[in-house]
């Protein structure tokens, strides 16, 4: 019984100042990470039927192994964020999320609340309320910071804290 009262009010203590910045961060990436997974290689017959890169004068193939790790850990980032993202409760902040960081077309933050139908207020509280349930989503919570009393602490899981 102790764990679990020491457990939420942990949860309470979540800085939500820096929570939402790391998120903010990450999820203004995507669209990078979504560039760099679409690196485009074309199939080039060699005499070990190795990919090679589009684009000429890289054709050894350390330069295609960078660009292969890079295209898979951009992938990978990717997963990561669509899955936080998903987990998301409220289908409406999954939306505000998804239109503001992941679609292709970039828009203001005036043109997302009006084209949904919003006020600026409740259109920027949905967004930090999805900003801090991705923060707790990605990862384990990679991107929580917690308050320890007056202090401020980066990981949610470090060996002092209370693993829920």
């Amino acid at each position: 019984m102790r764990k679990e009262i020491e457990c939420m009010r942990l949860f309470k203590e979540i800085d939500k100042s820096l929570t939402k910045r790391n998120a903010y961060e990450v999820l203004s990436l995507y669209r990078r990470y979504s560039r760099m997974a679409g690196e485009e290689y074309t199939p080039k017959i060699t005499a070990t039927y190795s990919l090679e890169p589009k684009a000429a004068g890289f054709s050894n193939s350390k330069q295609t192994e960078i660009q292969v790790t890079r295209r898979v850990a951009a992938w990978d980032e990717m997963q990561a964020i669509t899955k936080a993202i998903n987990r998301i409760i409220d289908p409406f902040v999954r939306q505000i999320l998804i239109e503001k960081y992941c679609k292709w077309q970039m828009k203001s933050d005036c043109a997302i609340y009006m084209e949904l139908g919003y006020s600026e207020s409740e259109f920027y509280r949905m967004l930090e309320r999805g900003a801090i349930e991705f923060a707790e989503s990605y990862r384990g919570g990679e991107l929580l910071v917690f308050r320890i009393g007056r202090e401020k602490r980066e990981n949610s899981w470090d060996s002092d804290v209370c693993e829920c």
